[in-house]
């Protein structure tokens, strides 16, 4: 428990009760005036009070998604991935976790629903840190021990602990932001909505929901927020395209391309970042780009197409041939 100052409604005298009385005298002088006594478990009744309240709150949410029987993950690079079924648990836990991270930096954190490369049964859940990068190091352990604690009671003791040592404001005063996204798997949104129920399980936290978007995207907006920049999917779009405008201009002036260098091919998974590019190509100026597998066709996510199929069967994805031979080509 914080140390709680008292004022005492008679003499007017202030002091914090765990290292001076109210008269400016140290524990081994007299005690408080009787005053100052009658407020000083007044003041520590309501302190308990409000600490039951949140233990009561997280308990409370906790229970109703409790971990799968025999399930142990390990928060890595990827953050936690699994298959989407029994993932509830772990993105409800890792909503905690956000609001815990904002609360100890003080900044605003991103917490990212996706598995990537994996199969579209698959889901996952990640932490973005203030700076747009991955969560510290420092905090994984702590990311194992919540999303495997077996029971919400061992779950509410384990955060606790960690707030004492982590020397976290969790007293209700201090506000925590999170920013929300998710890729295109169908168990997405369900999974979000569980993690906004981890997030305002913690007193003054709050969940904003960035909707559909690349892990990049929601890495960006985060450290844009947290340098007071707007953060919004169109901003992101405008820095881009200004990046890449930049770059155009270092060609030399009379420099020839030829049609093929013009033309960037590219393997969008099925998943959200053909859609992305669906949007970016259109304002484009000096690159021609062709999507494929943009998930309108009726494709699956990661199912003969992306990055980890072609790396694994060391063959093109679906709708390349090698009539494609010698155009630039990328694989998302």
């Amino acid at each position: 428990m914080e140390g709680v100052d008292v004022n005492c409604q008679t003499c007017g005298e202030v002091d914090d009760f765990y290292s001076k009385t109210l008269h400016g005298m140290y524990m081994s002088q007299p005690g408080p005036c009787e005053h100052a006594t009658a407020e000083l478990r007044k003041k520590r009744k309501n302190l308990r009070s409000m600490n039951e309240e949140r233990r009561s709150l997280l308990l409370k949410s906790a229970s109703l998604f409790p971990p799968s029987p025999g399930v142990k993950l390990s928060y890595g690079t990827a953050g936690f991935r699994a298959d989407a079924s029994i993932l509830q648990s772990t993105v409800h836990r890792l909503g905690i976790l956000a609001a815990l991270r904002s609360l100890k930096t003080q900044s605003v954190i991103g917490l990212m629903v996706t598995a990537s490369h994996n199969k579209v049964t698959d889901n996952g859940v990640k932490i973005a840190d203030p700076s747009g990068g991955m969560l510290s190091q420092d905090w994984e352990p702590f990311a194992d021990h919540i999303a495997n604690a077996r029971d919400p009671e061992t779950l509410v003791s384990l955060i606790e602990e960690f707030v004492k040592k982590e020397n976290i404001p969790f007293d209700g005063t201090h506000s925590a932001e999170i920013l929300l996204g998710r890729d295109t798997r169908p168990s997405g949104e369900s999974l979000l909505e569980v993690a906004k129920q981890g997030i305002s399980s913690v007193s003054g936290a709050v969940a904003h929901d960035m909707g559909i978007l690349t892990t990049p995207q929601l890495h960006w907006m985060v450290r844009a927020r947290n340098k007071s920049l707007k953060a919004t999917e169109s901003d992101y779009f405008d820095q881009l395209l200004s990046s890449f405008s930049c770059l155009m201009d270092l060609i030399p002036d009379g420099s020839k391309i030829n049609e093929s260098e013009d033309k960037l091919m590219v393997d969008g998974a099925n998943g959200v970042g053909g859609e992305k590019l669906e949007i970016i190509k259109t304002k484009l100026n000096g690159l021609v780009i062709e999507v494929y597998n943009d998930g309108k066709g009726g494709g699956v996510l990661n199912e003969g197409v992306g990055a980890d199929f072609v790396q694994k069967e060391k063959v093109a994805p679906h709708g390349f041939s090698s009539i494609h031979a010698g155009i630039r080509s990328a694989i998302s």
